[in-house]
Formats: structure tokens, C-alpha cells, sequence
């Protein structure tokens, strides 16, 4: 009866309706506390969806929090061990494995969150799709990569392209894991899989630096972060993959996936043709010192943004019936979002010429200017980072591919007619391209969703409105504190202190929204206090 027991599919058995399973792994089951099928009654953005919202957003608030400090701490580590060269090189060959992963995993995972009904036959079909797609594409990587890079004149970069292409594998083996479990809103399990993996991978990249890998430590850095995610997904979501293939399943949701997918390869590829017309038309260092400065802004992107984008999915799928309901929470999103990465974005902006290089070298500080220019992106990166959840949640694949194409076509004109004037010349040219895009973002928001442009740039008004007149404090601050100072860690370290404190005034004088969420924690805490 033992050997039975371990057999039981936990999965199957919530979802298929068969008998109990023995009383040790029921209860394992039940602490998932499986959602019921999204079509069972209708879904408003009540306090019970809040409420797993807002749970599901501070697990992944702790998340990247702690995930980006030991990230922050293995980049410095690696940026003073590797070179802008080594930094462009990899930068070139991730590039290729992201497209990928796009291809292989990217879309069909996304029919687990937004699916109004969960069945063994999709798990099994999404998960089989994944992995054998990925295998595919492992070995076309290791095949095509040599004669591919040689006619790029990217040879250097050959090796790095074949390690990272056996990435893809190790991803799928838990990708549909860690869906599964996201579609419970086990934001939980995702922030302990990422604080683990982050942790292990960044102390073995560190290792095979320090021990003269070069650019391969990163390469190794990702193999082993990979690996853990694999496990740990394994670990927090106790399914076998079963032999519910199911042909028509695949083709029911193959369309859908496959818009996701080029939707995602079409996001990734800006980033990766700038690389390209930097490596070719300026060089190697200048697609390092290039990354560098998106890599800094995307630190602070993933602690104020990311926990509340990487949620927006799970709820909005829930309210895809219902368009006031979804607007309701989209701005409930977006500003509270904004009230984090606006303020984190302009104070960025002011002190990283100084902070850049005072972090990572001075070899470094060109990096530290093309930061400053990027920050000026603070309202489309306020906003478009919900896009994609939106119309993800309301099954616009196809309109999703169109923007992302849009933005692909847009970033190789304006990087092109910028290269040849230098990089700062280019980081200019994407904060313009970014302003210039974000009015047709807005119309297809509203044509998908009846989402006004004045319902999402009213949510950040306020923040942005105080994150300026913080800016500009800090600034002043800035040019009196810098002469007095050899070193320019302590003015730093002294305008973000005074940066916060002027932010959470301004916010609180200005923001009748920021008011209730200080007064609604001010209440708790003291209700704790009294229970104690």
C-alpha cells in the first residue's frame, strides 16, 4: 500500500475528480489550496482577489529584493573581473539563447495562467511541447552556431552560444512547474526558488572567474542557476508529468502560444539587433558599456515594477470577462507601481555618473552617463510594462506581436541613424523612440480593453509629479555635497538618504491615495501592538 501511495499523481487527482488519495498526501495537496476554474462564476476585483494580489506581490517584493541584492553584489564582483569586451561577447551570445527560449517555452507556458479551466491534458501537452522543442533547439544551436557566428565575423563568440543554447532544456523541465504553481498565486514558492538559484549560480560565476574562465564564467553562472530553478520548481509543485499528450489540446492552444512566443522573441530582438549595430558599427566595449547601463536600470526596474507585473497576469486573467473590473485593478497596479519606480528612476538618474563609477570602476563612467539618459524613460517604463499582461490576460496574442514588431522596426532605424555619432548619441536616440511609441501603446490599450490614455497616465501623475521634485533636491544637494568629499560614497549615500525622506513627504502631501496607504499601515501596525 506504501508503493501506491508515492504513485498517486497529486495533480490529476484535484483535477480529474477521482478518489481520495491516502490522508498524508491529501493534506500535501490541500495546502496549494488549488484556485477554482475561472469560468465557474464571475470574477470582480473584490478584497479576496486583493488580497491575493496584494500577498502574492509582497512575496514577490522579498523576492526580488533579496534576489537583486545578491545579484547587485555578483555583477559588481564580475564587472571588476571580467571587461566591457568579455560583457559585449556574452551580451552577443545570450542573445541567441533568449531567442530560444522565447521560441521553445515562452508561449505555451502562458496558457496555464490565463486558461479558464486547468486540465491534465494541458499540463501534460505544455509540458512535452517544452521540453521537446527545447531539445530541438539545443542541438540546432550547437550545430548552426559555428558557421552562423563566423559569417557575423563572431567567431569569439561561438563557444558561448553552444553552452548557452543547453540551457534551454533545463528550463523546460521546470517552466511548466513554476506555472502551475504561479496560477495558485505561490508567488512563495517562486521567491524561494529565485533567492536559491540566484545564490548558488552567482557564487559558482564568481568561482570561475576568480579561477580564470573569463567569459565562460558567465555562461557557467547561468547553467547553474538554471539547474537549481529546476529543482526547486520540482520541489514546490509535486507533479509527474503524465502521458496526457493531447494532439487537439496542442492545436486549441498552439495559436495563442505561438503569438506569445513571437511576441517575445519580437521584445527580445530590439535589444539584441542594438547590440549588433554596437558591436559593428562601434565595437565590442561599447555593447558592454551599453548592457552595463540597461543592466543597472533594469536592477532598479525589477525591484519597484517587475513584483507588481509578474502578478498582473494571474489577476487580470481572472477578470478577463469583465473590462471595468480589469481597468480597476490595471490602475490599482500602475499606481502603486509608480509610486515605487518613479521616485527609484529619477534619483537614479541624477546621482549615476557618480554612483556608476563609484561601484564598479572607473572604466565604467561612460556607463554611468548613458544610465542618466535611460532614467528620462521613466513614464514608458512606468506603463509599459503592464501592456503585456493586459492583453496577455485578454488573449490578444496577435496584437501584442504587432506592438512588439512595431517596437523592433523602431529601434533598428532610430539606433542606426544614431551609431554613427556615438553611443551616448544612441542611448538618446531609444529614451526618443521610447516617448515616440508610447501614444500607439496607449491606442492599442484601449482598443483591447476600452483602457483611456488619461486612465493610465493619471495613475502616475502624482508619483511622478513628487519623484521630479525630489529629483531636483537631491540634484542641488548633489553639487553642494560632491566638493566637500574626496570619495563620492558619502554624498551618495547622504542624497539617498534625504532622497527618501523628501519623496515620502511630497507623496503624502500630494497623494490622497499615498495618505490612505500610510494610514491603513499606521492602523495595522498599532492593532498588532494591541494583540501583543
Amino acid at each position: 500500500m506504501a508503493r501506491t501511495t508515492i504513485k498517486v499523481d497529486p495533480f490529476m487527482t484535484i483535477l480529474s475528480g477521482k478518489p481520495p488519495v491516502p490522508q498524508k498526501l491529501k493534506r500535501r495537496t490541500e495546502l496549494r489550496n488549488p484556485i477554482d476554474p475561472l469560468d465557474d462564476q464571475p470574477a470582480t476585483y473584490d478584497d479576496t482577489l486583493r488580497k491575493k494580489t496584494r500577498w502574492s506581490i509582497l512575496w514577490t517584493v522579498l523576492r526580488i529584493l533579496s534576489d537583486q541584492v545578491f545579484a547587485f553584489i555578483v555583477f559588481v564582483v564580475l564587472a571588476r573581473l571580467l571587461s566591457p569586451a568579455d560583457f559585449g561577447i556574452y551580451a552577443i551570445a545570450q542573445a541567441v539563447a533568449e531567442i530560444g527560449r522565447a521560441i521553445a517555452i515562452g508561449g505555451m507556458v502562458q496558457n496555464i495562467p490565463r486558461a479558464k479551466k486547468l486540465t491534465p491534458a494541458l499540463a501534460d501537452t505544455v509540458f512535452w511541447t517544452n521540453l521537446t522543442s527545447s531539445l530541438v533547439l539545443a542541438f540546432a544551436i550547437l550545430l548552426l552556431a559555428p558557421p552562423i557566428m563566423n559569417m557575423l565575423e563572431l567567431s569569439h563568440a561561438t563557444g558561448p552560444v553552444q553552452g548557452l543554447g543547453f540551457v534551454l532544456p533545463i528550463a523546460a523541465l521546470g517552466a511548466t512547474h513554476m506555472s502551475l504553481r504561479l496560477r495558485e498565486f505561490g508567488h512563495k514558492s517562486l521567491a524561494l526558488r529565485s533567492v536559491i538559484s540566484g545564490t548558488i549560480g552567482g557564487a559558482a560565476g564568481i568561482a570561475a572567474a576568480v579561477t580564470g574562465f573569463g567569459i565562460w564564467a558567465l555562461v557557467v553562472q547561468r547553467l547553474v542557476t538554471e539547474a537549481t530553478n529546476t529543482l526547486v520548481s520540482w520541489q514546490a509543485y509535486p507533479w509527474v508529468p503524465g502521458r496526457n499528450f493531447s494532439k487537439e489540446q496542442l492545436r486549441a492552444t498552439w495559436a495563442f502560444g505561438f503569438n506569445i512566443a513571437v511576441q517575445q522573441i519580437l521584445s527580445l530582438l530590439p535589444r539584441r539587433a542594438m547590440d549588433l549595430i554596437l558591436g559593428s558599427m562601434i565595437g565590442a566595449a561599447a555593447v558592454g558599456l551599453n548592457r552595463t547601463a540597461r543592466r543597472t536600470n533594469e536592477l532598479v526596474l525589477h525591484g519597484t515594477v517587475n513584483p507588481f507585473t509578474v502578478v498582473a497576469l494571474q489577476t487580470l486573467s481572472r477578470l478577463q470577462s469583465d473590462s471595468t473590473e480589469l481597468i480597476k485593478a490595471y490602475r490599482w497596479m500602475v499606481s502603486k507601481s509608480a509610486m515605487l519606480s518613479c521616485p527609484a528612476l529619477v534619483g537614479l538618474g541624477v546621482l549615476a555618473p557618480e554612483a556608476v563609477p563609484a561601484l564598479f570602476g572607473d572604466k565604467w563612467e561612460v556607463s554611468g552617463k548613458i544610465v542618466q539618459i535611460f532614467s528620462f524613460m521613466v513614464v514608458p517604463y512606468a506603463l509599459n510594462s503592464f501592456t503585456s499582461p493586459v492583453l496577455m490576460a485578454l488573449g490578444r496574442g496577435a496584437t501584442l506581436r504587432t506592438f512588439a514588431l512595431f517596437q523592433l522596426i523602431t529601434t533598428i532605424i532610430f539606433a542606426l541613424a544614431a551609431a554613427p555619432f556615438g553611443l551616448l548619441a544612441v542611448a538618446a536616440a531609444t529614451v526618443l523612440r521610447a516617448y515616440l511609441a508610447l501614444p500607439f501603446q496607449l491606442w492599442m490599450l484601449r482598443s483591447a480593453s476600452g483602457l483611456k490614455p488619461q486612465d493610465a497616465l493619471s495613475a502616475i501623475a502624482r508619483p511622478l509629479l513628487a519623484s521630479l521634485m525630489m529629483g531636483a533636491v537631491v540634484w542641488v544637494l548633489m553639487a553642494v555635497l560632491q566638493p566637500q568629499f574626496e570619495r563620492a560614497l558619502v554624498p551618495l549615500v547622504l542624497c539617498v538618504i534625504t532622497g527618501m525622506a523628501v519623496y515620502g513627504v511630497l507623496i503624502y502631501a500630494i497623494s490622497e491615495e499615498a495618505r490612505k496607504m500610510a494610514h491603513g499601515q499606521l492602523k495595522a501596525v498599532r492593532a498588532r501592538f494591541r494583540k501583543a
